[in-house]
């Protein structure tokens, strides 16, 4: 039989011997005296006889073995101790005190106002970096794949742009005002403009129309302002709350502890502002569409308008007279963005079209002033008096009673914490038992 840890012969006590009760040192003594006599035993070497060269083979033995496996041991222990370092670090901070919870909660309300800054400042860099390396690490090596991935990475990143998206929802209202007010060099209105011009007859000239043709054709209009007024308002205030509710949801995101109890409150603080804030701005917008309903300009664009439109009318009637009652250039003008058809249009006309410029040019202006007014409403109050001063309202909203009773650590968690720390240090300490071994 293999013996792969070599073998050493002892004499082991009769029964005799134990119940005399005869002790190691005296059996040592006798172990001797029997490997010396036995004759069986003359010829093997000493170091494979008694209980002294069994012991010492032994720390050999176990010598050998410490050599071979302590430094993966070493290894092994050093690897545990990071991942419980790392662990233990993952965990949120221990909260033991008000002042603790008053000064996180004050972190993560800065950090809340800190991002809504920088979106509504336009600071996007660290988010289009993140883009471009994404866009890197997917590059397929075609020109489509990369185009389309380019685009869908914008789209994402502009959902919480705040600059970018209420940019591009007043030019969104001013394209709305361009459709509703294109139709006043119609066939259709121009028809309309003559029967107001012949209802007027005996109260003014033919050439020179009533002023109040004009007030009477705009309060026609007028009504058609409230609709994308309300509506860039509303959509402002609704891309405010999902934006700054997200932008709320990302700056707690690592705060597993408390963070269900108090995101609802934190929720509806936010909400209520943005509430306030579009209530104000109705208002406001309703004193200027009352105020609107006056027919009066001092823009010099009004009169810049109809004076070009004038003399885009003159050359066509010019090129019409030059060639013999047939015109060579397009029947259709454009003129500071209004497109003007002037196909089928007589001398009897005339009237209607001083009167179809005149409302054309001044809803124009109408609009361009609302566009501007109510952009800088929606700015004003839901942005300078609400966005970027929502921190405030945050930090005052709880005491540090109630935050502590929120953001205190479960007694669950202070376990797993004092069970980690105490399984690194006893790591630790093996650890410098094995370096000094």
């Amino acid at each position: 039989m293999a013996l792969k840890l070599g073998c050493v012969a002892v004499l082991n006590r009769t029964q005799e011997e134990i119940d005399q009760n005869i002790s190691f040192s005296e059996m040592r003594c006798r172990e001797k005296q029997f490997f010396r006599t036995q004759k069986a035993f003359e010829n093997v070497p000493e170091r494979y006889l008694g209980s002294d060269q069994l012991v010492r083979q032994l720390a050999h033995i176990q010598q050998d073995r410490i050599r071979s496996t302590l430094p993966a041991i070493m290894d092994e222990l050093k690897k545990q101790i990071k991942t419980k370092k790392i662990e233990l670090k993952n965990m949120p901070p221990s909260v033991t005190t008000e002042i603790e919870c008053w000064t996180i909660y004050n972190d993560l309300v800065r950090r809340y106002r800190d991002t809504i800054y920088a979106r509504v400042n336009g600071i996007y860099d660290n988010d289009l970096q993140m883009k471009m390396f994404d866009l890197q690490g997917k590059r397929s090596g075609t020109t489509t794949t990369t185009t389309a991935i380019w685009s869908q990475s914008k789209d994402e990143m502009a959902n919480d742009h705040i600059a970018f998206q209420i940019h591009k929802q007043q030019k969104q209202c001013g394209e709305q005002f361009h459709e509703l007010f294109s139709h006043f060099f119609t066939r259709e209105y121009r028809k309309m403009v003559l029967e107001l011009l012949e209802e007027n007859a005996g109260v003014a000239l033919p050439n020179f129309p009533s002023f109040t043709i004009i007030e009477r054709l705009y309060r026609g209009e007028q009504s058609k302002f409230d609709g994308p007024c309300e509506k860039l308002i509303e959509s402002c205030s609704e891309y405010c709350k999902e934006v700054l509710i997200k932008l709320l949801n990302q700056a707690f995101a690592n705060e597993t502890n408390y963070k269900n109890k108090m995101l609802p409150k934190l929720t509806d603080i936010v909400l209520r502002a943005l509430d306030e804030s579009e209530e104000k701005c109705n208002i406001d917008l309703q004193k200027i569409l009352c105020m609107e309903q006056r027919v009066f300009t001092l823009n010099h664009y009004y009169m810049d308008t109809v004076n070009k439109i004038k003399n885009e009318f003159q050359k066509y009637n010019e090129n019409i007279k030059t060639n013999g009652g047939k015109p060579t250039s397009s029947s259709t003008l454009f003129v500071n963005d209004i497109v003007v058809d002037v196909n089928g249009l007589s001398n009897e006309h005339q009237a209607a079209v001083d009167v179809q410029i005149a409302i054309a040019a001044y809803c124009r202006v109408v609009e361009k002033c609302l566009i501007d007014h109510v952009s800088q409403l929606c700015y004003y109050y839901f942005i300078t008096q609400c966005a970027l001063v929502l921190d405030s309202k945050l930090s005052s909203a709880f005491t540090s009673a109630m935050l502590f009773e929120w953001m205190q650590e479960p007694f669950s968690q202070q376990q797993i914490r004092e069970n980690l720390k105490r399984s690194i240090d006893a790591m630790e300490r093996a650890l410098a038992m094995g370096q000094t071994a």
